[in-house]
């Protein structure tokens, strides 16, 4: 029997056509663009939650300065004095940053805690007092 003749071997030697090279190669990018973008959505909602949890355990460092210090540190002061305060030992070694790689706000009284301070973070866009800065007060 001829090899050429048995039309299992054609179909099987056929090969791909160009045009489904090209809808597989469509396929696989519309899977990881979808994939790519669902991925970059867990890390911005994971870098807000690293935050707003920054934002409450700087939050209970001021409250331990008012412990030692019978007060909270003024808004000029700032979060250095969780590092360098006027008597005692430091509270914290040093303030971490956001992770957006910005220092974090202190203000007393706070606009969010007005009986207290707030701890903020300027958020993903760096834009002070926009709707995605995240802070030491529950979530609305």
């Amino acid at each position: 029997m001829n090899k050429t003749n048995n039309p299992m071997i054609k179909a099987a030697a056929r090969g791909m056509s160009l045009l489904e090279i090209m809808v597989v190669i469509t396929l696989i990018g519309l899977v990881t663009a979808a994939v790519g973008v669902a991925v970059m959505n867990q890390l911005e909602k994971g870098q807000m939650d690293t935050a707003r949890n920054q934002a409450y355990e700087i939050g209970k460092s001021v409250e331990l300065y008012k412990l030692q210090n019978a007060g909270y540190p003024s808004t000029a002061q700032g979060l250095n004095a969780l590092a360098s305060p006027p008597k005692g030992k430091p509270i914290m070694e040093r303030v971490p940053q956001d992770p957006w790689g910005n220092d974090y706000i202190y203000v007393v009284p706070g606009a969010k805690n007005t009986n207290k301070f707030d701890v903020r973070s300027k958020g993903p866009d760096g834009v002070e007092g926009s709707e995605d800065d995240v802070g030491n007060w529950p979530e609305e």
